[in-house]
């Protein structure tokens, strides 16, 4: 005779073995968090078991970028709070802090072909205020209108208070200020 399979204890198939995570942990709740826990788990589409694992995974996550960012974010809130104190107190600039390690260089990009012999290229401004590689390190430039005078950093021209500006965006905070003026960045 052949002999039926066991039921399982809670009613429902057991999931394969290679399917199971690892280990269980059991714990004991209040009923209010218990009674939370099955609300969320239902409003989510999730068991409750899911849902802990991915609270538990979150939270993890969380403190581990707070933990890892956080030597970054007191810099750069040091950096700020020594600019505003310098602000109220009317001095120009803040001495830099410690320089941050540079980022590894990147690799130069292959060079483009040869322009055909009839097209002349067109001239390229001066760099005036910032040499190239400060340029070379902004991420992006972001478009604002000037509350105080500044220098376009690739051709010098004077950008006064009102104008439109470009201000370039990097991830060195002890990087200076570097701004465009509209011809420059549309040349970029």
């Amino acid at each position: 005779m052949a002999r039926e399979p066991k039921k399982p204890v809670r009613g429902r198939r057991a999931m394969p073995e290679n399917e199971r995570k690892g280990r269980l942990i059991q714990t004991r709740v209040a009923e209010p968090l218990d009674e939370a826990l099955h609300e969320e788990a239902r409003k989510k589409r999730v068991t409750v078991s899911q849902l802990i694992r991915n609270v538990l995974e979150d939270t993890f996550n969380l403190v581990d970028n707070i933990v890892t960012h956080s030597t970054q974010l007191g810099r750069t809130v040091t950096r700020d709070a020594q600019r505003l104190a310098a602000s109220a107190q009317g001095i120009d600039r803040v001495p830099a802090p410690p320089p941050v390690p540079a980022p590894p260089p990147v690799p130069a990009a292959p060079p483009f072909p040869a322009a055909p012999p009839f097209a002349t290229p067109p001239a390229a401004p001066a760099l005036a205020a910032a040499p190239s590689t400060a340029l070379a390190l902004v991420d992006g430039w972001q478009e604002v209108v000037l509350n105080r005078d500044a220098t376009c950093a690739r051709c010098g021209t004077t950008l006064r208070k009102g104008d439109k500006g470009f201000l370039g965006v990097g991830g060195d905070p002890a990087a200076p200020r570097l701004w465009l003026c509209a011809p420059c960045s549309r040349a970029l």
